[in-house]
């Protein structure tokens, strides 16, 4: 999508979240009851899903059709 720097520039950020919601995801690890379980979030921060290791994490949220970031 293309969008005009003007119209960008007056969104807020609530708006600004969702534009990547539906092609990008981030990975955080979380530590949980004492182990490290990797969170895959959407880009407007919407929990999508769990999985034990950072790599099965990225795997998941592309099979998903999601661009994956892995953050800490």
């Amino acid at each position: 999508m293309l969008y005009q720097e003007a119209t960008l520039r007056h969104l807020s950020p609530a708006a600004f979240g969702m534009l990547g919601s539906m092609d990008m995801a981030y990975i955080r690890p979380v530590t949980e009851n004492g182990s490290i379980v990797f969170r895959i979030f959407a880009a407007n921060g919407q929990r999508l899903g769990e999985e034990k290791t950072a790599a099965a994490a990225l795997v998941v949220a592309r099979q998903n059709d999601f661009e994956a970031f892995l953050i800490n």
